[in-house]
């Protein structure tokens, strides 16, 4: 039997103030829903890598009848700002700002989080701060922000050494003074937030339960994570020193396990 995937209908927005707008993008469903999801962007270069991996996420759960948004973070994607503007502060901000647009869109009582990579260390000072939600999805989390960051500065040293291939009469930036990591900037305050950052028992002290999804073979989350589900040993990887233009797919594996974390979050939200 041949699967067929497709990426669904949604309805673009405008979120926040005329000086202060955030792209965003509405999955609805064609039957109302008691609960819905808020897709929680990852950071710099892991951003449009995924990009249209969140749409098809967004548009299978959609199918699965759970109405879904995704956004771009002020300073990042399609949303307004510079990207010296981020940091865990206007991301925490423009989480509620999101919250908020899929309660009025689709009419929500319920509201699950799906948070990728180092949004999740932002999701969790957002948690500890009194910041609600229904469920919290950690989608292969970093857990130790300062680690993350001494990675991708290396990783992002390689890549000036290679990117752009030299040109004749082209001059090439190569000087880590100009602010940016693998290609996007990467503001002081950012750094220091991810650098003083390691995801613990804060990510637990809302009323939600959390959950994790990750490789098999890890087991670096948190103790007290509710359910923990498991990504196939094939799904594209985040990590590996993969080159910033590298871009992820739902290929047919990943898309059975996008169904099962999509079945178990309705299940836990719409009860």
């Amino acid at each position: 039997m041949t699967m067929t995937m497709s990426i669904g209908d949604w309805e673009p927005l405008w979120l926040g103030t005329p000086s202060r707008r955030l792209y965003a993008a509405f999955h609805g469903t064609r039957t109302p829903s008691p609960a819905g999801v808020v897709l929680v962007p990852p950071l710099l270069h892991e951003l449009p890598r995924s990009r249209r991996f969140l749409v098809q996420v967004a548009s299978e759960f959609a199918a699965l009848g759970l109405p879904c948004l995704r956004f771009d973070f002020h300073g990042t994607g399609d949303s307004g700002g510079c990207g010296t503007e981020l940091d865990f502060t206007s991301m925490q901000h423009d989480l509620d700002l999101a919250i908020t647009a899929l309660r009025q869109q689709a009419g929500v009582a319920r509201v699950a989080l799906v948070a990728w990579r180092t949004s999740a260390l932002a999701l969790q000072g957002w948690v500890e701060r009194g910041g609600l939600a229904d469920l919290v999805v950690l989608w292969e989390p970093v857990v130790d922000g300062d680690a993350w960051l001494r990675d991708i500065a290396q990783c992002d040293a390689e890549e000036r050494e290679l990117r752009p291939p030299p040109r004749k009469g082209v001059p090439r930036a190569t000087d880590p003074a100009d602010g940016q990591l693998m290609g996007f900037p990467a503001s002081r305050t950012l750094r220091g937030d991810l650098a003083r950052t390691r995801m613990g028992t804060g990510i637990l002290r809302g009323n939600a339960p959390v959950w994790g999804v990750v490789r098999a073979d890890v087991d670096d989350l948190p103790p007290g994570i509710a359910k923990v589900l498991h990504l196939p040993a094939n799904a594209p990887s985040f990590k590996g020193g993969a080159a910033m233009d590298a871009t992820f797919f739902l290929t047919p594996e990943i898309r059975e396990a996008v169904v099962d974390v999509g079945r178990a979050m309705r299940a836990e939200v719409q009860a």
